[in-house]
């Protein structure tokens, strides 16, 4: 199926031969055995160049599919092979990130000698695509997925909200901050829908609209321009405190939602007992 998808590519026998570190007859023998073997011409010459006809053309989605596959099971295998341990693809939210990182986690993990996990962070729509294209093992968000009833799904945290201001912000001095006293201030928002959404409950029950200044996809800017002055911050508490110390935190006036973190996989995950394991270790 390689040779199929790579016919397409470079339209060359030489050329393909050359990619997969083959000869050139023996390109040439599976190209013929392909045809034998689905009973269809799939390959037509053209001055000197190599072109899919129809059927090859119809059958060019699945080469591509099988190829994918193939390489994601030889990288795989490569992996366990070299390291004699069970690799484990983590994509996590930069909220459920900077949690993971405020958390025991780390600690738990330098222990685990058997277990190859690398993380990568993303938006919550795309790590549920990816969760659903089994790029990723595992996904941890603010929101379980909306669109897809066969990932396993747990509810890992609920974290209040919380509001941060600068150091030495004249807030601090206030024995009991009530709603109407944030209307003159500037907001920091996150990005993260699922964050904001919970947000978005707590404004409207505000009889005006907070100013919000800017909007960042990552923790860290969010309190360094909170520590900057450009304003304040609702974030989760789950994601604090600020290992630089340079912002305070507040309890959020009013009546506000928790914001929950979600482990999601899917569940014909090879090895279950894995990723039981690490949603296991995560809040421990």
């Amino acid at each position: 199926m390689k040779i199929l998808v790579l016919l397409d590519r470079f339209k060359q026998v030489t050329a393909v031969a050359n990619a997969l570190e083959m000869k050139q007859p023996t390109i040439s023998f599976h190209m013929k055995k392909m045809e034998s073997e689905w009973g269809v011409k799939l390959f037509e010459a053209k001055a000197g160049r190599i072109y899919l006809t129809n059927a090859g053309k119809m059958m060019l989605p699945y080469a591509f599919q099988i190829s994918k596959l193939y390489s994601e099971a030889e990288s795989k295998i490569g992996e366990w092979r070299d390291n004699e341990r069970a690799a484990l693809r983590v994509g996590c939210t930069d909220c459920a990130l900077t949690a993971l990182a405020r958390s025991g986690w780390l600690l738990h993990y330098k222990n685990q000698s058997d277990i190859l996990i690398s993380i990568q962070s993303g938006d919550e729509e795309t790590l549920n695509r990816q969760l659903q294209a089994e790029m990723l093992d595992v996904i941890l968000c603010g929101m379980p997925s909306r669109e897809n009833d066969d990932f396993m799904e747990e509810k890992l945290k609920s974290s209040a909200l919380k509001l941060v201001v600068p150091l030495g912000h004249p807030l601090l001095q206030s024995k009991e901050i009530a709603a109407h006293h944030l209307y003159k201030y500037a907001f920091i928002d996150h990005t993260e829908v699922s964050l904001n959404e919970n947000i978005a409950l707590w404004r409207a029950m505000l009889s005006w609209s907070l100013d919000v200044k800017a909007k960042f996809d990552s923790i860290e800017l969010i309190l360094g321009a909170v520590s900057a002055g450009m304003g304040l911050a609702i974030l989760p508490e789950i994601v604090l405190p600020d290992p630089a110390q340079r912002v305070a935190v507040l309890d959020l006036p009013g009546q506000s939602s928790p914001w929950s973190l979600y482990a999601s996989w899917r569940p014909n995950y090879w090895n279950p007992t894995l990723v039981r394991r690490f949603v296991d270790s995560v809040f421990q």
